[in-house]
């Protein structure tokens, strides 16, 4: 127990305690309040008396009050300088039209607060609102059609008399979305006078609330307009996983279909698709020709789709027999052939708002559990049929037997009763000779009846055969100049041709690259010409494409027929350079506007390459075509041509993303990676890329992370979009319609991207032709 001392002393530090802590709380409080006053006094002098005005009869009122802070409060929300009073009569404004007069003409007070004054019987109170940032756009709204990963949206621009906007911030926040991650809101700026967007890299099938926020002086922000829109849906996204292989019968084929996730939008129904391989000639799935059964028997394409299924929510796989022989959603399960080469491919199909996206799984033999020929589970058949074969073998060892004992003895019993003297003279002894005829045995191996590989020559007719007839131009119509071979490729020589117009159509000759196919292809070859030719067909004509102007077909041989441009945009560059010795303001003869629209179009023709399933494999400046008024076309088929002032052939693996020269993959972002390097070919004017090693040793250059440097006449903002072209993860490159969308964004403010003005040590990047082309 303490004693009476130590309690008193204890006693006295808690006091003391007490007390210190109840002047700490008394500061707090008078900083509070202090702070309370001082914000009350800031916001008393942002919305102070203004002055006495001359009465605007013509103002429109906001509203009807005799309230004053009700007056400033509404102006202050729609981003008005000033509030007006005159009587009960409130408007606002950012200007000031009427002449100052006395403050003694302003002598009625206000209803509710009769210390302020309202004005008078012709005299107005204007009262300041403390607003110092810029107000809303106007009228924003969404325009043009949906599209998978962009939103464009207009505005009108705010009222030029408040305060001056210096830009505009737009935002967009996803909303609802199938994405199974996380969508962070996408920011861009823009200048204070662009009235239009196209917000691009967005996630597709997803709503967005997108906000325009007026940006004035220090970076303040002020009103915001906002609106909802949305983008559509995306080809799934992941691809599906295949099919797992349960068992196989003669006819069906028993499946389990898992689940299939969607990014990109919902997920409607499953395909299964039915594709007979033939080992010889291996098709790849072209989705623009996968139907229903019975069309794909009448155009001899050895794949359809067997069924459309639908998966309850609680499912998280479907069992199916395949070729059960019913229907399914309007597509019939025929019987599979017995003794074939079958794969089976799920398609996801996702459907919203009339708009339909589908994505295939892709097939390999992993989803067999054991890859032989036939692709048959061995193990679950020799189970179903383990008694049959049993008895079977069994008979016939039985038989076996039973016939080989009566051999033997029958042998035995010729042994001892035949006589063994040769009693024949040796005259009579003759050779072994057939004396009648020979019976030729045709060994005929079971082939499906609508799946029969007839071979290369047999393939390719049935493509020409379904050209329409305008694309099938007579021998006499076609000149060729042997002398002139633009190109050789691993599909034959491309020549300089010309084709006429009937006599009876009014059509000047047009010349034409051709394309001699060769009979000389490896089966590795037949195949991708094959696919590639059958995209080409699917085709249509596009602004930004080499035309397809059709065949011509010969006993002997087989042409290709496309328009020739004038000249290559390599070449194009090249004559654009201005000498270092000649006195110019420019080093170019063309102008960024024109570098960047080129670009553009290039775009254009590439998206539509993607939109129809096809890729380029050798996008650079020499196989882009640009005539005299700078119309743009990309070449979609064949070999690069060959150099046009020395006629070599041109080593394109320069321009190749690092999974095409390591792996051969070729995709519509291995293009990306070759347009990235297109933009740099561009804007140095024709220069070589990667000037400084071999195409041999460019792989290791590019693993080391290695890029073409930036030339100090392009800037940051389009040297970054090459950047991302680069980016070694090809999933993570752009796509062209995202290319396209920001090139065209930025043309009105081409200051930012490039400059081709002569300054002093600025000098292009060389050519090195040696490079460029194979010895």
């Amino acid at each position: 127990m303490p004693s009476p001392r130590t309690r008193s002393t204890a006693n006295r530090s808690g006091a003391c305690c007490v007390r210190v802590l109840g002047s700490f709380r008394n500061v707090l409080l008078g900083l509070t309040g202090l702070a309370l006053f001082g914000a009350l006094v800031a916001a008393a002098e942002k919305r102070s008396y203004f002055g006495c005005y001359e009465r605007d009869r013509f103002a429109r009122p906001a509203l009807t009050t005799e309230n004053l802070d009700e007056c400033i409060d509404n102006c202050e929300s729609s981003f008005q300088r000033y509030a007006v009073l005159s009587g009960t009569r409130c408007s606002c404004t950012n200007t000031i039209v009427t002449r100052v007069v006395e403050d003694r003409e302003c002598d009625q007070p206000c209803g509710k607060q009769p210390d302020q004054n309202c004005g008078g019987v012709n005299a107005q109170g204007v009262y300041e609102t403390g607003i110092e940032v810029a107000g809303p756009v106007r009228n924003l709204r969404i325009e043009g059609e949906q599209r998978e990963s962009t939103i464009a949206i207009r505005w009108d621009l705010p009222p030029e008399d408040g305060v001056l906007v210096e830009e505009f911030l737009i935002v967009a926040e996803a909303t609802r979305t199938y994405a199974d991650y996380r969508i962070y809101p996408a920011r861009w700026t823009v200048h204070n006078s662009t009235t239009s967007f196209e917000m691009s890299s967005l996630n597709p099938g997803t709503d967005y609330n997108v906000t325009v926020v007026s940006i004035s002086g220090k970076g303040h922000e002020g009103g915001r307009a906002s609106i909802v829109g949305s983008t559509e849906i995306g080809r799934p996204d992941p691809e599906p996983e295949e099919p797992t292989i349960l068992r196989r019968l003669e006819s069906t084929i028993q499946i389990r279909i898992p689940r299939a996730s969607n990014n990109n939008g919902p997920v409607n129904y499953y395909r299964v698709v039915v594709h007979y391989v033939n080992s010889e000639l291996i098709q790849q799935i072209d989705e623009s020709q996968l139907n229903t059964f019975q069309k794909s028997k009448e155009n001899k394409v050895p794949y359809y789709i067997a069924a459309e299924l639908e998966m309850k929510d609680d499912e998280e796989s479907l069992l199916f027999t395949v070729g059960d022989g019913r229907e399914y959603r309007s597509y019939f399960n025929p019987p599979i052939t017995a003794r074939t080469h079958v794969h089976i491919s799920i398609g996801v199909v996702s459907i919203l708002n009339h708009v339909v996206k589908v994505r295939y799984a892709t097939t390999t033999h992993e989803q067999h559990q054991y890859p032989d020929h036939h692709h048959v589970n061995l193990k679950t058949v020799e189970l179903e049929r383990n008694e049959t074969l049993i008895t079977i073998l069994t008979v016939a060892c039985v038989l076996f037997g039973i016939v080989l004992t009566a051999a033997i003895v029958l042998y035995v019993y010729l042994h001892f009763k035949t006589p063994t003297a040769n009693t024949r003279p040796f005259a009579d002894h003759h050779e072994l000779t057939l004396q009648g005829p020979i019976l030729e045995v045709e060994n005929n191996g079971f082939m499906p009846d609508i799946y029969e590989q007839r071979g290369f020559e047999a393939e390719l007719r049935d493509i020409i055969e379904g050209l329409e007839p305008a694309k099938n131009h007579p021998r006499k119509y076609l000149s060729l100049d042997i002398n002139r071979i633009l190109g050789s490729g691993k599909y034959g020589d491309v020549l300089l041709g010309s084709l006429q117009g009937p006599p009876s159509e009014s059509v000047a000759d047009r010349p034409a690259q051709v394309h001699v196919i060769t009979d000389d292809m490896e089966g590795v070859d037949q195949i991708a010409f094959l696919n590639e030719f059958r995209r080409l067909t699917a085709l249509e004509d596009h602004a930004n494409v080499i035309l397809f102007y059709g065949v011509c077909v010969t006993p002997d041989w087989c042409y290709l027929l496309f328009e020739q441009m004038q000249t290559t945009l390599k070449q194009t560059l090249l004559n654009a350079r201005v000498p270092p010795n000649v006195s110019s303001a420019k080093f170019s003869t063309i102008s960024e506007e024109i570098v960047v629209n080129i670009l553009c179009l290039v775009c254009d023709g590439m998206q539509f390459l993607v939109d129809n399933g096809a890729v380029s494999k050798k996008l650079c400046a020499r196989t882009v075509y640009v005539n005299t008024k700078f119309e743009v076309k990309v070449s979609a088929f064949g070999p690069p041509l060959h150099t046009e002032d020395t006629n070599q052939p041109i080593d394109i693996g320069r321009w190749h993303a690092p999974e095409v020269i390591k792996f051969q993959n070729h995709s519509a972002k291995s293009d990306v990676w070759s347009f990235g390097l297109l933009i740099w070919e561009c804007c140095c004017l024709g220069a070589t890329p990667f000037g400084g090693t071999t195409t041999e040793n460019l792989f290791a250059v590019i693993r080391a992370g290695q890029k073409p440097e930036r030339p100090p006449f392009m800037f940051e903002d389009l040297y970054q979009l090459c950047l991302n072209c680069w980016d070694l993860d090809a999933s993570d490159r752009p796509s062209f319609d995202e290319l396209r969308s920001y090139l065209r964004q930025t043309l009105p403010m081409l200051r930012y991207l490039l400059s081709f003005e002569r300054k002093q040590n600025v000098q292009l990047p060389p050519y090195l032709p040696h490079l460029e082309t194979v010895e």
